[in-house]
């Protein structure tokens, strides 16, 4: 069976080389000429993701219609901001084939989720899924042991997507709530910005974990103002990629908040910090929607107000005490 993943960064890569390695025939579309060359010369990505090598199933292009032709799945990997700008341009050839997303955000122009975009462009959720969870590349890619959740309106057809693409190293669990495995996956960037901070500053892991537990209740009043399930938020793709990506040096949300916490600049380049976006969109939709997120909000402040991290700090700290489940 042929598998097209649209995208090639680390984590459309890692995913194209789990596919290839499970002996799916893989097309990966690229956009960079020089990720097909080092593809087709040395079996590599080296400018995303250096040191795996391409089994013999999976091939490079810079062709669309290549990589979708004769393709039963479609993996889109595209970076959230452009994804539906993607989709919209290459419908006729995306329309009809089942596809599971495996981007993680907010779009921050229309403040939607995936799913919704997908709905716009195609008119029907019935064959999108969305694959979320604590899931670093750079491990996947090394074939270590990962869960992840696969989401659709369809319960059988996600079971059936999860059964087909899991194994020993990548274990897949289903879900009916689509915009609650989303929420989660965009959510969790932004807290794990502010526990990089936190620990920039050296404020030590009591302030981490108490960072984590609060950003897990934040997440959860918004994904319930917007319609998803409570529960789906202690689950891999909620508490699971939360803890991952807050505690995990290999995040580079968190890298990017422990060089605002230390008063550093953030390192810059093509990988993409989807944090900084989806800060925008939280408050954004936080205000419209007259939801509390303290956490995120004094990431939006430092990020986009020049507030410092300690003035951002303190001003969290000193806000009024009230019950905990509140």
């Amino acid at each position: 069976m042929k598998v097209a993943v649209l995208g090639s960064g680390s984590w459309g890569t890692a995913i194209a080389l789990y596919l290839g390695r499970l002996g799916f025939e893989v097309s990966q579309w690229c956009l960079e000429p020089e990720v097909v060359r080092s593809v087709a010369r040395q079996r590599e990505n080296l400018l995303y993701l250096k040191g795996f090598k391409y089994p013999d199933t999976v091939s490079a292009t810079l062709s669309v219609e290549e990589a979708v032709e004769g393709a039963s799945f479609l993996f889109s990997v595209i970076p959230v901001q452009h994804t539906a700008s993607f989709w919209r341009e290459h419908r006729a050839l995306l329309e009809g084939k089942p596809l599971v997303c495996a981007s993680k955000g907010i779009e921050v122009d229309s403040l939607k989720t995936l799913s919704q975009l997908y709905w716009e462009v195609f008119g029907s959720l019935e064959e999108y899924f969305v694959l979320s969870g604590p899931t670093f590349a750079v491990e996947v890619a090394k074939g270590l042991p990962t869960a992840a959740v696969v989401a659709s309106v369809d319960g059988e057809g996600a079971l059936e997507v999860a059964k087909r693409f899991s194994s020993t190293s990548f274990r897949l669990y289903a879900s009916t709530d689509v915009k609650g495995v989303e929420l989660g996956g965009a959510l969790k960037n932004v807290i794990a910005i502010a526990t990089g901070i936190s620990d920039g500053m050296g404020l030590g892991n009591n302030a981490r974990a108490a960072l984590i537990t609060r950003g897990l209740h934040e997440i959860k009043r918004l994904g319930k103002a917007l319609g998803a399930k409570e529960e789906t938020f202690y689950g891999l793709s909620g508490l699971g990629d939360l803890v991952l990506t807050c505690t995990g040096d290999l995040s580079r949300n968190r890298r990017f908040g422990l060089a605002l916490g230390r008063g550093e600049k953030p390192e810059e380049g093509r990988f993409v910090v989807e944090g900084v976006h989806t800060v925008k969109a939280v408050k954004a939709l936080s205000d419209r929607l007259a939801v509390e997120m303290p956490i995120s909000e004094a990431v939006y402040k430092i990020i986009y107000e020049g507030v410092s991290p300690k003035e951002a700090m303190e001003e969290l700290l000193s806000r009024p005490v009230k019950e905990e489940s509140l």
